[in-house]
């Protein structure tokens, strides 16, 4: 089963991506039935999923925009107009969902075949749409207090880039059972806020159900080729050898809004876009450890394609 949320951001924010979501989620599971039973519920969860999370992408006049997938380059083969026509489409970070269909039946196959489309305020899409992501700079004025005499030292300031346009993530529940907990949990995670530097007033946020017709077929679970949604912890299930993505390595802070936090060791991902194929159907992500009874989550959230 497909859910669909929106977040309105009341606040700066730093990035919200799958794990950013997961580790809300966990967050709110603790505060509500306590450490032992989080323990139990991703202990479980390592080898019996309840649901996947895709990143949070911009949502723009009623419209699901999604990351730009990762596709192989005709190089030589493409004629000099088309050439200088890629360099503004390897700009773009996000594909409407008309284009996207147009990558999953194989039409576009290539990073030259974008050009059938437009690419405009870094979003390809068709000449009648006219979308764009709109942000705004945050200035934020702080105060440092010696802690001793309780003084005034230096006023500072913090910039920042507020969002002005909502965002969508998906949730697909394996155990539709889970779906009433899961409500409940994201309620929660919604008053303590996502991400990083809530002692400072971000990560405020609002979140709210979409209808998620118009992309219930595109979940393939079962898929050997497929775009992810979410980063990856990648395992040996997956054939780099015919798969396109980019990599990069994480290293975060556990929750600090009730406890100390602690500095989580570093993980690799494969981007959000990649486009991968596995050697089986079995999911190609996991969940890590990554200390003592700390995690880090890592699963795809997969759109099958036809083609790699």
């Amino acid at each position: 089963m497909l859910k669909a949320y929106k977040i309105t951001y009341l606040s700066p924010t730093s990035p919200v991506r799958s794990f950013t979501i997961f580790g809300a989620i966990c967050w709110s599971y603790k505060l509500i039935h306590g450490e032992e039973k989080l323990k139990e519920f991703l202990n479980g969860f390592k080898e019996n999923q309840k649901f996947l999370i895709s990143s949070a992408f911009p949502y723009v006049k009623d419209k699901f925009l999604f990351p730009k997938p990762i596709l192989p380059i005709k190089g030589d083969s493409a004629d000099f107009k088309v050439k200088i026509q890629r360099k503004d489409y390897k700009k773009a970070r996000f594909i409407t969902l008309e284009v996207l269909k147009e990558v999953i039946d194989g039409n576009i196959r290539y990073e030259e075949d974008f050009v059938k489309f437009k690419s405009s305020s870094g979003i390809i899409q068709s000449e009648n749409d006219d979308l764009k992501i709109e942000q705004k700079r945050h200035t934020q004025v702080r105060n440092m207090i010696n802690r001793i005499t309780n003084a005034s030292e230096n006023l500072f300031s913090i910039e920042s880039d507020f969002k002005v346009y909502d965002e969508y993530f998906l949730v697909y529940f394996i155990d539709t059972g889970f779906e009433n907990e899961f409500q409940r949990l994201i309620k929660l995670a919604e008053e303590i806020g996502f991400g990083g530097k809530k002692s400072i007033g971000w990560g405020r946020v609002e979140i709210n159900n979409l209808d998620p017709e118009p992309l219930k077929e595109l979940i393939d679970l079962n898929a050997d080729k497929f775009i992810t949604l979410s980063p990856i912890i990648p395992t040996e299930r997956i054939n780099p050898g015919e798969s396109y993505y980019d990599i990069e390595t994480f290293k975060s802070y556990t929750e600090n809004t009730f406890e100390e936090e602690k500095l989580k060791k570093k993980v690799l991902y494969i981007k959000e876009g990649s486009v991968l194929r596995k050697k089986d159907t079995i999911m190609s992500g996991q969940l890590k450890e990554v200390e003592n009874g700390i995690y880090q989550y890592g699963l795809e959230f997969p759109i099958g394609v036809k083609y790699v």
